[in-house]
């Protein structure tokens, strides 16, 4: 069996569980573990627009120190991952071409109650399987909307 390099594609589960967000955090252990033993099969990571603007939501929703001690750890991390120091890249932001594409096949995938974050997390996997269809595509994610997506 030839082995495919794994493309991750990183939900909002995932990224709130690595950076110990409170309330969004029980699958810590689990995910840490995962993701370390990813790390050493040398994965690639991908950091969607949608994660991190969902994270960024959730730390905003947090009450007293740790939400700013929190904001700040989430700031660096995203600004580390731009500039390529940390496990994952992020995605571009989507073009406004995308955008209108998506948003046409938007109202069938809400109606089986996929938010549009999600919903601009498969599109994005899908756009990843293409581009790199030499690599094994996934998303990683605890939420069932997103289970099951791999090239």
């Amino acid at each position: 069996m030839i082995y495919k390099p794994i493309i991750w594609i990183v939900d909002t589960s995932i990224f709130t569980n690595v950076l110990n967000v409170p309330g969004r955090n029980q699958d810590r252990i689990n995910v840490l573990n995962d993701f370390h033993e990813r790390i050493e099969n040398k994965d690639t990571f991908l950091l969607p627009y949608a994660a991190i603007v969902e994270t960024g939501n959730h730390i905003a929703q947090l009450n007293g120190n740790l939400k700013y001690d929190l904001a700040k750890v989430f700031s660096t991390q995203v600004k580390l991952a731009i500039e390529g120091g940390t496990p994952w890249k992020p995605l571009n932001f989507p073009t406004q071409k995308s955008l209108l594409k998506w948003l046409d096949h938007f109202p069938d995938f809400s109606c089986k109650g996929i938010s549009f974050g999600d919903f601009s997390i498969i599109k994005e996997w899908e756009q990843q399987k293409e581009l790199f269809n030499s690599y094994s595509v996934r998303i990683w994610s605890l939420d069932c909307n997103l289970q099951g997506y791999e090239s």
